[in-house]
């Protein structure tokens, strides 16, 4: 495993503060993204109905947790899932693009992957990636752009299988297969850990969304965001967006997913090409909105600062997990 190189390559993520509270539980349930499926990207199967044990589910999430870090799924072993999706910025890159292995300029800004298992829509225009499990072959094998750059299933399951400690986890993960190791059983682990990255403790989630203690600019912008500026239309509680997808800019026709705005103070640059430095610019962006003054829109982006939660962005439960492993 590359865990190792991994570590010196987020090594930012090992450093995150101890969390304000215990870490955040994990449930059972759904997606992501960056760029296009190509034609012989493998079909996955849609989740199966029946509810796993407790046990199951939990070690598939732990399972997941350690591949999300593990730069053994790009081609060249430099590149995690955590390369691109670091913790510190809710799981999304702190730049507007991020090149892949072969430093192909990338397309699309990185998505947060905060409450990604409630989302049904999960990159930013393709309306047909409906499942976390169809989003794992975009990043790993997808060619438009190039981003962790395996070439096929067989070598990436050839590296995860040589392993003593995966073929632990997957029995663990997995036992009605026997652990069987291929890739849609890596990406369904995968996909569970992704489903336990819940965002719901900032202050906005506070009984009275913290209004009575917000400052007047952010008790401003609450009532903008949903009042005047029909911010909260599209971007609407308690996910902050509506999942749909619209055209903000009518020069650029190209329909974008509404992004969800929690975290948004660590998510930037911003917008779905990572254009926006500030959030008072991709407030300004939406040409579709009704006029603003520059100081409503400060207060729109004051507001949207009570959306961050500073124990997701620390759980240790969501970090770096330890380069050994104990099966």
């Amino acid at each position: 495993m590359h865990l190792r190189r991994t570590l010196a390559t987020i090594a930012l993520l090992a450093t995150a503060a101890a969390p304000a509270g215990p870490p955040v539980p994990a449930p059972a349930n759904a997606t992501l993204a960056n760029a296009t499926l190509s034609d012989t990207t493998p079909a996955v199967a849609t989740p199966a109905k029946p509810a796993l044990p407790p046990s199951v589910l939990k070690a598939r999430a732990e399972l997941g947790h350690r591949l999300f870090y593990d730069a053994d799924l790009s081609a060249d072993g430099s590149m995690s899932c955590a390369t691109c999706h670091e913790q510190r910025h809710a799981f999304s890159d702190g730049n507007p693009t991020h090149p892949g292995v072969t430093d192909e300029p990338a397309i699309r800004n990185v998505p947060t992957l905060g409450n990604v298992g409630d989302l049904h829509t999960l990159t930013w225009i393709d309306q047909h990636i409906t499942t976390l499990e169809q989003q794992f072959y975009i990043p790993v094998m997808g060619h438009h752009p190039v981003e962790m750059g395996m070439s096929g299933t067989a070598e990436l399951e050839r590296r995860i299988a040589k392993s003593p400690c995966y073929r632990t986890l997957f029995r663990r993960a997995f036992p009605k297969t026997a652990g069987r190791i291929d890739t849609p059983s890596i990406a369904a682990a995968i996909a569970s850990f992704e489903r336990t990255l819940i965002t719901r403790d900032s202050p906005w989630d506070a009984p009275g969304h913290s209004l009575a203690t917000a400052t007047p600019a952010q008790q401003r912008g609450d009532t903008l965001f949903f009042g005047k500026a029909r911010c909260g239309t599209c971007h609407t509680p308690p996910l902050f967006t509506d999942q749909k997808f619209y055209t903000i800019d009518p020069r650029h026709p190209a329909r974008i997913r509404t992004p969800s705005l929690r975290n948004i103070a660590v998510t930037g640059p911003w917008l779905h090409d990572g254009t926006a430095p500030t959030p008072e610019a991709a407030i300004e962006a939406h040409h579709t909105l009704p006029p603003l003054t520059p100081s409503e829109t400060s207060d729109i982006a004051a507001f949207l600062s009570l959306l961050t939660d500073t124990r997701f962005l620390t759980s240790p439960a969501f970090s770096l997990p330890p380069e050994s492993c104990d099966p």
